[in-house]
């Protein structure tokens, strides 16, 4: 093994370590950006969550779990055989289990680029809020993943907060670059102090540079953009087979 390469997979170790470090640091209180966004949080995965156009009885697998926001909101509105949450950080997974409980819920603690989940096993697939988090050559191996994962004619969301162009950037610079960091500072909350969320945004810019990726995977994928551009997404479906073998 070369030493570009032996170095390139260090890096990526590190980075995968220093996530899941971050948020099991964060996970007792994470809760508290739900709070901080003013209900926009909430809205945003409930809006994502609608648009998988879940059946009654399917399983969902919701990547980069969190806390468990996501599988709350699956288990309250939604009747899914089961829930699959999967999470690095072993702090959020505990979190997820005191919020939510084990009852037709399986949680895997593992890098949600490879993890457990069986492949064409799931009949939707959520991603929110954790895709910017991941740089461009991991983003690509999350969307390979949910591909694996799901079954034939299985539908898929990522939706992710980005950075808005034109009059609402007034207002999100507003909220993320000046707001949310004093907030952070007066009750000590580093995830949202010093711009990091912001910085965060910034980096990842929006989902629509994505947009290669998704199509050179998903042959029906479509884009969206809410709230001005304040969060923007990807919703699509794996391809289905007939008897023969063909997909469409």
């Amino acid at each position: 093994m070369s030493d570009a390469i032996s170095k390139k997979k260090i890096k990526r170790f590190d980075k995968i370590e220093n996530q899941r470090r971050f948020f099991d640091l964060f996970s007792r209180s994470y809760h508290l950006t739900g709070f901080l966004s003013c209900g926009l949080a909430n809205r945003t995965r409930k809006r994502s969550l609608k648009i998988l156009n879940l059946s009654e009885g399917g399983i969902v697998c919701d990547l980069m779990c969190g806390n468990g926001d996501n599988i709350g909101i699956l288990k309250k509105y939604f009747r899914c055989e089961k829930i699959i949450g999967v999470d690095v950080s072993g702090g959020m997974i505990r979190r997820a289990q005191e919020r939510f409980g084990k009852k037709d819920i399986v949680y895997f603690t593992e890098n949600a680029l490879a993890s457990s989940v069986p492949s064409d096993s799931c009949d939707a697939v959520s991603c929110i809020f954790g895709f910017k988090t991941l740089r461009p050559e991991q983003r690509d191996i999350l969307i390979s993943e949910v591909y694996r994962i799901l079954k034939p004619s299985g539908t898929f969301v990522f939706t992710e907060l980005s950075e808005p162009a034109g009059f609402a950037r007034f207002f999100w610079s507003l909220y993320f670059v000046y707001f949310l960091p004093q907030i952070g500072k007066l009750i000590s909350y580093p995830f949202v102090g010093k711009e990091y969320l912001a910085n965060s945004i910034r980096d990842f810019g929006a989902i629509f540079s994505d947009e290669p990726s998704f199509r050179s995977v998903f042959p029906k994928v479509n884009l969206f953009r809410w709230y001005g551009g304040i969060v923007t997404g990807a919703f699509g479906q794996k391809c289905s087979s007939d008897r023969s073998g063909n997909f469409s």
